[in-house]
């Protein structure tokens, strides 16, 4: 019997099961042995770099301490409407009036004693008294008190439920960040870069007590990969054409961080040398047209940007000019900016055409008028001096446009062109703003699912839109941010960047 159940074949499986698994579990233990531990730097990183982020973990970790020891009970307010409850914990200030025929009336507001415990997904971080960024810019303080932020968007047409999405969406974000510290599976610079951005939008800096570490490692990330790239360009594929997105996104990031410190008492290391190096990247790679563009590597450039070529790119100078924009509100006195500023102002209001769009008249083509518009209006609006004709004649357009083609998730959403859009729409203000956003925000807040995270726009569409998820995450939480990330132009000390 034992011969014929095939004994031998059954004893010599065995035998060559047992020792592939034997050899199997060899192999494994021995590569965990000698994996490396995993850092939120990129491998290998520079001496400098180790001792920086040593200092700068030293730092966030005293600081937090004390912060924690002098922490006092707190009264916590919960916003209800019809997503569901958002707690925030408030400071001292007046919360705002409700009702007066807006969004807010008939919200429910709760008060109740604040404990140590606490889900911080329905906490609103950077609402209490923001001690860790003092002396902010003008254009930043409504980003950092929560009675600031419900005020803003009161008067600008928010809702209870903006504060709650972004809420989420932080929380989601704050799940996906990478062992070495950034954001992404590719362009990981530009991803941690607009991460960064969103959580600088809510106030929230490397000594928040909620996503403090997360920031603190994103910024490290892109310091570092700014200290190994020759000029200091911050992407870790600076050859190729992406990597002028990279750099001016990441740039524009690093820039808003340098912002919330530069009048404090605290500092992060090697923060202002990588901004103003890649600042000056920025600069200098600025064409004759005073636009940007790449081609480097067919040059022979270490780099993807290419001054000396005699095109222009608007959606790249989109990101470049945001930095410099960046550059100007931090306050430092970088060589050459002005002039670059207004270089690049001349080239946007050259890109206008007779309809008032900025781009290609060809709606067929890449770079055209109905996608590039927004782009080209928020330039004019935040960085040029008089030029509210060309301003009013791309917001005309783009009302014209929406009105005949009206925003939606599922047939039209092209996240990149909304988030400039929303942007330029919120800066003119007024009956352009609220015609706008009676279109967009329900469409935002439509698409977020139940973990925070937002679903692919026109899922039918084999190309679809933002189809990466950290991408299509920050570009939905900028535009709902944008109710107080920044001050309306009209309602700062100055006209532009350019008058202080």
């Amino acid at each position: 019997m034992w011969r014929q159940m095939g004994a031998g074949s059954l004893i010599l499986s065995i035998a060559v099961h047992a020792v592939v698994v034997l050899l199997a579990g060899v192999i494994v233990i021995s590569s965990q042995l000698v994996k490396p531990a995993v850092d939120f730097l990129p491998a290998a990183p520079a001496q400098a770099s180790v001792d920086a982020s040593r200092k700068l973990a030293e730092h966030v970790i005293v600081k937090h301490a004390t912060a924690m020891a002098k922490r006092v009970p707190m009264t916590r307010i919960g916003v209800v409407g019809r997503c569901g409850g958002v707690v925030i914990d408030a400071d001292s200030a007046v919360l705002p009036e409700l009702g007066h025929g807006n969004s807010w009336a008939g919200k429910k507001l709760f008060s109740e004693s604040a404990g140590t415990g606490g889900a911080p997904r329905m906490y609103s971080p950077g609402s209490g008294p923001a001690a860790y960024v003092p002396h902010l810019p003008n254009v930043f303080e409504a980003r950092c008190s929560t009675h600031s932020r419900l005020e803003k968007l009161r008067q600008n047409g928010g809702t209870p439920e903006c504060e709650l999405a972004v809420s989420r969406s932080l929380e989601w974000l704050k799940s996906q960040q990478n062992a070495d510290g950034s954001w992404g599976r590719t362009n990981k610079a530009a991803m941690t870069g607009l991460v960064l951005l969103c959580y600088l939008g809510r106030c929230e800096t490397p000594d928040s007590p909620f996503y403090g570490e997360n920031v603190r490692k994103g910024l490290l990330y892109l310091v570092e990969l700014a200290r190994r790239n020759p000029h200091g360009l911050v992407s870790e594929q600076p050859l190729a054409n992406s990597a002028t997105y990279e750099h001016g996104i990441a740039t524009y990031a690093l820039g808003e961080l340098y912002s919330f410190y530069r009048l404090g008492s605290s500092s992060l290391p090697g923060l202002r040398e990588s901004f103003e190096k890649g600042v000056r990247l920025i600069i200098d790679q600025q064409n004759a047209r005073g636009a940007w563009t790449y081609g480097g590597k067919d040059a022979g450039l270490p780099y993807a940007y290419n001054k000396e070529s005699s095109g222009e790119d608007l959606s790249v100078s989109g990101w470049q000019f945001q930095a410099l924009k960046a550059a100007k509100h931090s306050g430092l006195k970088i060589e050459g900016l002005d002039a670059a500023i207004k270089r690049c102002s001349d080239y946007l209001a050259s890109k206008q055409t007779k309809d008032g769009g900025f781009g290609k008249t060809n709606r067929d083509e890449h770079y055209n008028q109905w996608s590039l518009t927004g782009c080209g209006v928020l330039g004019l609006q935040t960085l040029a001096l008089h030029q509210n004709t060309a301003v009013k004649k791309g917001i005309r357009f783009l009302r014209e446009f929406l009105s005949s083609e009206p925003l939606d998730w599922e047939r039209n959403c092209n996240l990149y062109c909304w988030y400039y859009y929303t942007q330029a729409f919120f800066q003119q203000g007024g009956d352009d703003w609220k015609f706008y956003n009676s279109q967009f925000l329900p469409q935002i807040l439509g698409a977020q699912l139940a973990d925070g995270s937002f679903k692919r726009g026109r899922p039918n569409w084999p190309a679809g839109d933002a189809a990466d998820a950290i991408y299509r995450q920050c570009l939905c939480t900028l535009q709902l941010e944008v109710y107080y990330r920044y001050l309306k132009v009209a309602d700062r000390e100055e006209r532009s960047v350019f008058e202080r």
